[in-house]
């Protein structure tokens, strides 16, 4: 009895953030090789394709239960299927782009959100200019829309490509009409209830950061050629 009590009351393993942002490489990789026919890789293959440890990749795993019976290969096919469940990729998942300037018109223009299993379901802006064009058979609406549309749908994912000016005004319309999870571009630190997930994209800091990996590992000028003047 109590066993199974303990059992019952076990708390809930937190998973490193680190090994969350690697699942998707994970699932990329083996669709990949699934594409060109590969139905079973061991784990040093699969981590030396993504220039990791196999100690790190399997311990990656261990997370979310028994992949695969020691010392045997994964099963390329099941194991897409656990990542896309674990991924909660099993369903699509509806998504709306706020703010349609040139970063929301490529991520509206971008298909391989639905072939990863995300559905873009509506994209709003202010400009009149903007309004009434579509993308992919979604058409732009005024922003005024956006919590008409949210609720109707149950829509849980919002992506933000406003100015920063506008961004928390935005991401509260969101919040406000059911929203439940933001991926931020603009270059704000949002408030947010507790209860919504956020994910900022900072672009300006990436490039930043790969400009001074580049630096440290090629050298003072970022691995550029001299001219030769």
């Amino acid at each position: 009895m109590a066993s199974d009590q303990n059992t019952a009351s076990a708390p809930r393993v937190r998973i490193p953030e680190a090994t969350i942002q690697r699942l998707p490489v994970y699932l990329f990789r083996l669709q990949a090789l699934q594409a060109h026919g590969i139905k079973k890789v061991c784990s040093r293959e699969l981590a030396d394709e993504l220039k990791i440890s196999s100690s790190r990749l399997r311990h990656d795993f261990h997370y979310f239960g028994s992949f695969s019976r020691p010392g045997h290969p994964y099963d390329v096919e099941p194991l897409i299927a656990r990542l896309r469940d674990i991924l909660v990729l099993s369903e699509p998942i509806d998504f709306i782009i706020a703010g349609m300037g040139n970063l929301g018109q490529a991520m509206a223009t971008y298909a391989q959100f639905e072939q990863d299993g995300f559905r873009l379901v509506g994209l709003f802006d202010i400009n009149p200019k903007i309004m009434g064009l579509n993308f992919r058979g979604v058409t732009v609406q005024d922003l005024e829309m956006l919590p008409d549309l949210v609720r109707a749908r149950h829509v849980p994912l919002g992506v933000l490509t406003v100015p920063a000016s506008a961004a928390q005004s935005v991401a509260d319309l969101m919040v406000d009409a059911g929203i439940r999870g933001i991926w931020n571009f603009a270059p704000i630190n949002l408030k947010l209830p507790a209860n919504v997930v956020l994910h900022d994209e900072f672009l300006s800091a990436s490039i930043m950061s790969l400009s001074y990996k580049m630096k440290t590992m090629l050298g003072s000028n970022g691995g550029r050629r001299d001219s030769g003047a």
